[in-house]
């Protein structure tokens, strides 16, 4: 009878305890979805309206110009003479904050931007499609180099102040 008596109470505690657990499961399901749906909330829908945010400051913004100082100097050789490109540029952004990240990265765009210069075509720069062309590769690169270094790019355009070819 002792024997029963233990079997029995053993078996309906197991079977309350099975319950108790169940509903313990449960209730933290509940909880972890409630919270994920809270936590989607918060971070998703607040971020569409700080972005936005961010662009209406941004286009507010009065720009900002930067020389890239010292003029660029490139020569080719074309039909064995020696010819020469000086190019002054300057660029433009609305973000103060990439106009610091491109000062403190300028050894690195002069240098990509002295390459894609001197791989240009003497003849093709003399047209006015071949300048164009060679601001959007230069606004390209300098963009490249500041999304790589800084997650972001920011610069609106690049402005040729002089070009000088002889």
């Amino acid at each position: 009878m002792a024997e029963e008596d233990g079997l029995d109470i053993g078996e309906e505690a197991g079977k309350s305890g099975g319950k108790k657990k169940l509903i313990i499961i449960i209730a933290l399901l509940l909880v972890l979805v409630g919270g994920g749906a809270a936590a989607y909330f918060f971070l998703f829908s607040g971020s569409d309206e700080s972005t936005e945010s961010t662009e209406e400051a941004l286009a507010n913004e009065p720009s900002t110009y930067l020389a890239l100082d010292p003029a660029f100097t490139v020569d080719f050789m074309v039909d064995g003479r020696q010819r020469y490109v000086q190019l002054n540029m300057s660029v433009k952004s609305k973000n103060v904050e990439q106009i610091n990240a491109l000062t403190l990265h300028m050894p690195l765009i002069r240098n990509s931007l002295v390459l894609l210069f001197s791989s240009q075509s003497f003849d093709e720069l003399q047209t006015a499609e071949g300048k164009m062309a060679l601001k959007n590769a230069a606004l390209d690169a300098i963009n490249g180099i500041l999304e790589q270094e800084t997650g972001q790019g920011g610069i609106d355009a690049v402005l040729f102040t002089n070009f000088v070819m002889q």
